[in-house]
């Protein structure tokens, strides 16, 4: 399935901190071809306007009822967890909600200000939706260990990776996947991959996925796709 699709699932309405209604979101996606979607608003995190908890049902319902009004694409209900303990509650959570999403991304993960797969694996244990590593600078939290011993390491947590291709996750100018291809080529049959672009403040940032694209042909990632 993954060979044959074409997916952003990292994109930020108003819901939370973006500039775009998520039915513009989809629109965009559905117009540029891409067969998947996914709405990924900020949850619960002080660093930012996001989701409050009391408003995660109405959130899910709302995407998932942009399915009828779409059904020439695939829309994921989403949201991306703030693992730094200053900015979210992560025992706060609603767990019996989170479950009725598609997928959950997970940014500042094994960095100092956010938590390690360690010490979040309880909290992975209780999901039953399909969790992923948000914009993660693999080669700088992860560099100690040698590929192999990290494609291992993450696939004991069956969490996906996230290629992300906004600005600001570049490293001497070089965006973080891009620094640590070694380590996605040791993630091919181990570790899923996804591809989302960050949209905050551009439509066009919905559909900028062929860089991404090309990298994952590169690596013969596309089966290795999560969708």
């Amino acid at each position: 399935m993954g060979a044959n699709s074409l997916i952003n699932l990292h994109t930020h309405t108003t819901f939370s901190d973006g500039d775009f209604t998520p039915e513009q979101i989809v629109l965009a996606a559905e117009t540029n071809h891409l067969t998947h979607i996914g709405i990924s608003d900020h949850l619960m995190t002080k660093k930012c306007n996001s989701l409050y908890a009391r408003e995660l049902e109405n959130y899910i319902a709302v995407l998932h009822g942009l399915q009828e009004e779409f059904p020439g694409i695939e829309v994921l209900a989403g949201v991306e967890v703030d693992t730094n303990p200053r900015h979210c509650d992560l025992g706060s959570l609603p767990l019996d909600t989170l479950n009725k999403l598609d997928y959950i991304l997970f940014e500042y993960v094994e960095m100092d200000e956010g938590t390690s797969l360690d010490d979040l694996e309880p909290l992975l244990s209780q999901i039953e939706v399909p969790c992923g590593l948000a914009h993660n600078d693999i080669e700088m939290n992860f560099g100690p260990w040698p590929p192999d011993s990290v494609a291992k390491y993450i696939a004991s947590f069956g969490v996906f990776v996230e290629i992300n291709t906004a600005w600001p996750y570049k490293r001497d100018g070089v965006w973080y996947w891009e620094k640590a291809e070694r380590y996605y080529q040791e993630f091919k049959g181990k570790v899923l991959v996804s591809v989302g672009t960050d949209v905050h403040h551009s439509l066009a940032e919905v559909y900028n996925l062929d860089r991404a694209y090309h990298f994952l042909r590169r690596n013969g990632l596309l089966d290795d796709l999560v969708v």
